[in-house]
């Protein structure tokens, strides 16, 4: 089969055929339609600042297809089935995988990173990995449903215990904190407010429901700038590494707000508590991935039009067109959110 293949040291990816994996007991072969480039795959690749357990290795973590062969002891899927396939992998066996928290398994990892990824013909992977694809979602929306949508919904549904009526704030709009602002909008019908340094993810963060866009590059300190367009900030969930601009947002939260942190900047993350945080009694948590709950209610909402995934889609590309989206999304040419690999 052909697939994008990385080599150490390498800072791009060789298109070349490789074996086509066998499937195991468990395991099924998944014919890949489409997946996503997501910005990790720009530090892996380009900057070399994520790393892989072993090489080489095929990248590609947010994907969907159709199921060409099934192994033994497969019980919910057949061959011709529609699915997305998870982002991340675990043990499967542990207290926290048992009760469906994946993500803090000590085992945890990621396709493309902890194993081979679907930038590649077919990708084969074991059964509880899978999630039914509904016809009604195309399998470019359902690709990018394993990470850049199921991401910011954890976050903002789970660790922000978000609430109908809550007034949001999203840091950074990104291919992460642009469903972040998405999601906010499914899930409260208070104001969303959309902040980046940039214009052109401010405009997708109107496209997606914002009601309100700070562009951090015109302003002297985010928490007065929140202040002028709200009553006060229930929820902030930032996508961007950026702490600075969070500390100074902290005078802008309501009492008993929450703040969660999801992105992963290029400077060590260094966080300062202030006595507002303690008076306030406001909550700091982290979020890594989602689990198994994500995808199911991601679905869900789609299918009741509560998530409109269509401007997510910036342009579909064949493998041989990788490393040139790679470089673009590095560089931002065109406002992108997510290219599509149709390998």
């Amino acid at each position: 089969m052909k697939a994008a293949v990385l080599e150490s040291g390498k800072k791009s990816l060789e298109i070349r055929e490789v074996a086509t994996p066998q499937v195991g007991t468990g395991q099924v072969k998944v014919k890949i339609k489409a997946c996503g480039i997501c910005g990790s795959d720009v530090h892996l690749v380009i900057h070399g600042t994520l790393k892989c357990k072993h090489f080489p290795r095929v990248p590609g973590h947010e994907s969907s297809g159709v199921i060409e062969e099934v192994g033994e002891n497969v019980s919910r899927f057949k061959k011709g089935d529609r699915v997305v396939i998870a982002a991340g992998t675990s043990c499967g066996a542990c207290a926290y995988c048992k009760a469906g928290h994946e993500n803090l398994c000590k085992e945890l990892g990621v396709f493309g990173f902890d194993r081979d990824g679907s930038f590649a013909e077919y990708n084969i992977v074991e059964e509880r990995y899978l999630y039914s694809l509904p016809d009604a979602i195309p399998f470019d929306q359902g690709a990018i449903l394993a990470d850049a949508v199921s991401t910011p919904y954890h976050a903002i549904r789970y660790r922000g215990n978000i609430q109908d009526g809550d007034t949001v704030a999203i840091f950074g709009c990104g291919g992460l904190g642009i469903h972040g602002v998405a999601v906010a909008r499914a899930l409260t019908s208070g104001k969303v407010i959309a902040l980046d340094v940039d214009k052109g993810p401010l405009e997708n963060a109107l496209k997606y429901g914002a009601d309100e866009v700070i562009n951090l590059k015109e302003v002297r300190n985010p928490g007065k700038a929140l202040k002028e367009v709200s009553k006060g900030i229930d929820l902030l969930a930032d996508f961007s590494g950026y702490m600075s601009n969070i500390e100074e947002s902290l005078r802008a939260m309501n009492p008993g707000g929450k703040m969660v942190l999801v992105g992963i900047g290029r400077q060590p993350l260094k966080f300062q508590i202030p006595f507002i945080l303690i008076e306030k009694m406001i909550s700091v948590s982290g979020s890594y991935g989602s689990d198994r709950r994500a995808i199911p209610e991601l679905i869900d909402l789609y299918l009741k039009g509560k998530i409109n995934l269509t401007h997510s889609i910036t342009s579909h590309h064949s493998l041989e067109e990788l490393n040139e989206c790679l470089e673009a999304l590095d560089e931002r040419k065109g406002n992108p959110i997510r290219f599509i690999i149709e390998p």
